[in-house]
C-alpha cells in the first residue's frame, strides 16, 4: 500500500499529474485541491490511493487527509468506485461534497458528475453517519429556497450551507434568510 509520495510536480493538468520522486516519474490522477493549490516545480508531500483491478491500476493523489477520505468513502458506496470518486474529488472541494452529504442535499450530489438522483440518495443512505458531527441546519423549504438563491449568485453551496447553519432562521422567510447569508458572505 502506497500512503504518501513526497515529489516535486512536473507538470499538473487535469487529467494526470506527474511528479518525480529522485530517479523516477510517477503519473496518477489529481484532486480539486492539488490542481488549485499546487504549481509545477513544487514539491509536496501527497496522500495517495493505489487501486487495482484485474485490468488496471490507478494511482490517485490528493492535496491532504480531507479529500483522500471524501474519496475513500466514496468509492466504498455501491456503484460508484474509485473512476467516479476520483471524477467527484476532481471537481469539487472535499468539503464541499462532505457537506452536501451531511446535509443531505439530494440536489447538490445530484448534479456532480456521474451522480444521478438515486445515486444522491444512496451516497447519503450510505454515508450519512460518516459524517453526523458536521451540524447542518437545512431542510426546511425556506432555507433550501434560499441557498438555491444565494448559489445561482455565484456562492459556493458548502460556504452558504455553513454559514447559514450557525444563524438562527427558524421562522424567518426565504428573502430575510438570503440578506443574512449574503451579509455573511461579504
Amino acid at each position: 500500500m502506497i500512503r504518501k509520495i513526497r515529489g516535486r510536480v512536473i507538470s499538473a493538468e487535469k487529467e494526470e499529474i506527474i511528479i518525480e520522486v529522485g530517479n523516477v516519474t510517477i503519473g496518477g490522477f489529481p484532486s480539486y485541491r492539488i490542481l488549485k493549490n499546487i504549481n509545477t516545480g513544487d514539491e509536496y508531500n501527497f496522500e495517495t490511493s493505489l487501486e487495482m483491478n484485474e485490468w488496471n491500476m490507478s494511482l490517485y493523489f490528493f492535496y491532504d487527509e480531507t479529500e483522500k477520505k471524501a474519496f475513500s468513502y466514496l468509492k466504498k458506496v455501491s456503484k460508484i468506485g474509485p473512476k467516479t470518486a476520483a471524477k467527484i474529488t476532481l471537481t469539487n472541494d472535499a468539503e464541499s461534497v462532505i457537506g452536501m452529504i451531511a446535509a443531505q442535499d439530494t440536489q447538490g450530489l445530484s448534479g456532480l458528475p456521474g451522480i444521478g438522483k438515486k445515486t444522491a440518495e444512496r451516497i447519503i443512505s450510505e454515508l450519512k453517519n460518516e459524517f453526523e458531527n458536521m451540524e447542518f441546519v437545512y431542510g426546511e423549504s425556506f432555507i433550501e429556497d434560499a441557498v438555491e438563491a444565494l448559489e445561482t449568485l455565484g456562492y459556493d453551496r458548502f460556504r452558504v450551507l455553513k454559514i447559514l447553519s450557525s444563524e438562527d432562521t427558524k421562522g424567518l422567510k426565504t428573502e430575510d434568510i438570503i440578506k443574512i447569508g449574503l451579509n455573511k458572505l461579504k
